[in-house]
């Protein structure tokens, strides 16, 4: 690590990840900040800083990031694993990505318990939809949703809990 002046006008350490990212710890006025840098496709750039504007209530890319941050810790602090869930997983993945299929297949086929039902929609010659009915265990329906959600070739997916064992008074 090593103390350097940075634009932001304040003094900080400068830290050197074994990636090759940088990140810069800020003390300011307020709590302590951390500078980090996210490479992106300048499209998916374009079409966030767009948002961004539509919104409005947004002063700029960063504190659109904190937002995006925020939700996410928010989400996972609703995540109940000892309760029974019910939910739906959505993907949308290029089956032509890899083995992907086989993946996708393989993760599934550990998780027969969980998964009610299935939807496959082939949206064009690349893009698949999947929609997957899940019930169980909120562990394991959780650990099945990230699983393959992480799987390279996914494109987009988003885990939708609708209920839990509490909240429906069961």
């Amino acid at each position: 690590m090593a103390e350097h002046e940075h634009g932001c006008g304040y003094e900080h350490e400068h830290l050197h990840e074994a990636d090759g990212d940088a990140g810069c710890h800020c003390s300011g006025s307020g709590s302590e900040l951390v500078r980090f840098s996210v490479t992106a496709p300048d499209d998916l750039l374009r079409r966030f800083d767009k948002q961004i504007a539509r919104r409005g209530d947004v002063a700029n890319r960063s504190e659109a990031v904190r937002d995006l941050i925020r939700a996410s810790i928010a989400k996972e602090q609703m995540r109940t694993p000892d309760e029974h869930v019910i939910g739906s997983l959505t993907m949308i993945y290029d089956h032509h990505t890899g083995d992907l299929t086989r993946r996708l297949d393989e993760v599934q086929h550990d998780y027969t318990d969980e998964i009610v039902s299935t939807m496959h929609v082939h949206l064009d010659h690349h893009n698949c939809l999947e929609i997957l009915a899940l019930k169980g265990r909120g562990e394991r329906v959780y650990e099945l949703a990230d699983r393959l959600l992480g799987l390279r070739g996914v494109k987009h997916g988003e885990l939708t809990c609708a209920a839990t064992k509490q909240s429906l008074g069961l």
